[in-house]
């Protein structure tokens, strides 16, 4: 979670510079955000089910 937080802050801080600019942030610019989290996403789910099926078996 706080590798998530620290994302999220970093992509917001990125977000804001490049909207300040004259280039708006575009879908490419928010892609490389959106695939980070879904590996996090992923991570957490495999560590849950193994957590789960280290627990089932004791």
């Amino acid at each position: 979670m706080i590798l998530s937080g620290a994302q999220s802050v970093l992509a917001g801080g990125y977000m804001i510079s490049r909207s300040i600019g004259t280039v708006a942030p575009t879908i490419l610019d928010v892609a490389p955000y959106a695939g980070f989290g879904a590996f996090y996403f992923l991570l957490s789910a495999i560590w849950l089910v193994a957590r789960a099926h280290r627990s089932a078996r004791a």
